[in-house]
C-alpha cells in the first residue's frame, strides 16, 4: 500500500484544483494513495465564538466538501486553530468531516478518547493513526473531565550563550525544550497499544515552531521515542516549512511537510513559506515500511499545491539538507523527489 502525508490545510476559500486540476497540481500525487493524511488547520463552522484574542481562523462549513475533494482520507484536527470557536464548533466540524468520508483525528470527549488510535483498514493492512498536538492554547486540550484535543505540553527554557555573545552582539539564547513527562507517556502508551493491535502505526504530530526551518529539540527526541514505542511512520506539521526527514529504527520521521493549502490572507501571510511537500511511504502487506520519498512542491498564487520547477526543487533540497546536516536521512534528489535512506 501507499501511505501519503501532506502538511497544513489552511482551507478558507473554495479550492480551484478541486474543481479543475491543472496538469502540475500536486493533487494528482494523492490519486495513487491508499491512505492520505493531512492536518486541517481551520475550523469550518457557522459558530462564531472566538476563544482567543490574537489570530482567530474560521471558514465556511461548505468547505468540508473541498477538504474531501483534495483526496485526503483522514485529517488531524488537533492543532492551534481548530479550537478557535470552541468545542461545539470543533465537534460539529468533525461530524461533518465523517459524513464527507474524511476521518477526523486527535479529539475526543475526554483525554483518553482523544488519544485513542483511529484504525483504518487498507487492503490487508490495518493502519492505526495516533494523533497529538504540541502547539496550542491549553483550554483546547482534552482533560480527564473535559472534551478537546490530544495534547502534549512542552516546557521551554532559555540559556544565554555568554561566550558567543561576548564577540557577536545580538546572539539569540539557546532554547531547550522537553515534552512534559506525563503527556509524553500518555502518547507513547497509545502508540504502544496500537502497535499490538495494528499492522502499522502512524503518529500524526502537530509540533514545532512557526516559520522555523529546523525542528525544535523536543521534536527530534519525541520523534525517536514514538518510533521506539512502535510507530512505523511519523508525519509532522505546523511550522509551514519543509523540515528534514530522519530515519530511526527503519522508520521515517517527517518533521515538517510545509503547507499543502494556504488560504489565509491576514497580516502574517507574507511571512509564510510557499514551500510544500508530500511524504510517500511504501508499506508491505505485513505493514512493514519498505521505502519513503519526499516530493517537493510550491504553492501557486491562490495558495494551492503545484509541482516545483527543477531549479526550485534543487534549491529547496539544498536548504532542507543544510538545515538537517548531521542527522538527515535524505539521500538523493531525482527530479522533484527526495529519496529517504531508511536505516
Amino acid at each position: 500500500m501507499l501511505l501519503v502525508g501532506v502538511g497544513d490545510l489552511v482551507v478558507m476559500r473554495p479550492l480551484a484544483h478541486v474543481r479543475r486540476r491543472p496538469p502540475d497540481s500536486l493533487l494528482h500525487v494523492l490519486d495513487g494513495a491508499d491512505l492520505a493524511v493531512g492536518n486541517l488547520e481551520v475550523p469550518l463552522t457557522d459558530v462564531d465564538d472566538p476563544q482567543r484574542a490574537d489570530i482567530v481562523l474560521r471558514g465556511d462549513p461548505a468547505l468540508v466538501a473541498d477538504v474531501a475533494g483534495l483526496g485526503v482520507h483522514a485529517v488531524s484536527v488537533a492543532n492551534n486553530h481548530c479550537g478557535d470557536h470552541g468545542w461545539a464548533a470543533l465537534r460539529g466540524m468533525a461530524d461533518e468531516l465523517e459524513r464527507a468520508g474524511v476521518r477526523p483525528l486527535g479529539i475526543g470527549q475526554d483525554e483518553r478518547d482523544a488519544f485513542a488510535p483511529a484504525v483504518l483498514r487498507r487492503g490487508d493492512v490495518d493502519v492505526a493513526l495516533v494523533t497529538a498536538t504540541c502547539v496550542g492554547p491549553e483550554p483546547y486540550l482534552a482533560a480527564p473531565d473535559r472534551p478537546g484535543m490530544a495534547g502534549v505540553r512542552v516546557a521551554t527554557a532559555y540559556e544565554t550563550d555568554h561566550a558567543r555573545l561576548a564577540w557577536e552582539p545580538g546572539t539569540p539564547p539557546l532554547v531547550r525544550t522537553a515534552a512534559w513527562t506525563e503527556d509524553e507517556a500518555r502518547l507513547l502508551d497509545s502508540v504502544a497499544h496500537a502497535y499490538g493491535a495494528a499492522d502499522l502505526v502512524v503518529a500524526v504530530m502537530h509540533w514545532g515552531v512557526s516559520w522555523a526551518d529546523r525542528p525544535a529539540g523536543y521534536q527530534r527526541a519525541l520523534g525517536r521515542r514514538l518510533v521506539e514505542a512502535g510507530a512505523g511512520v511519523v508525519l509532522g506539521c505546523h511550522s509551514h516549512t519543509v523540515q528534514g526527514v530522519e530515519s530511526h529504527g527503519g522508520a521515517p520521521i517527517f518533521h515538517g511537510l510545509g503547507s499543502f493549502v494556504f488560504g489565509y490572507d491576514g497580516p502574517l501571510a507574507a511571512r509564510m513559506s510557499r514551500d510544500a511537500a508530500i511524504a510517500l511511504v511504501d508499506v508491505s502487506g505485513a505493514g512493514r515500511v519498505t521505502g519513503a520519498r519526499l516530493v517537493l512542491g510550491r504553492l501557486d498564487a491562490a495558495g494551492e499545491p503545484v509541482r516545483a520547477h527543477p531549479e526550485r526543487a534543487a534549491l529547496l533540497a539544498e536548504i532542507v539538507a543544510r538545515n538537517s546536516a548531521g542527522w538527515s536521512a535524505l539521500s538523493r534528489l531525482e527530479g522533484d523527489t527526495l529519496h529517504v535512506a531508511l536505516r
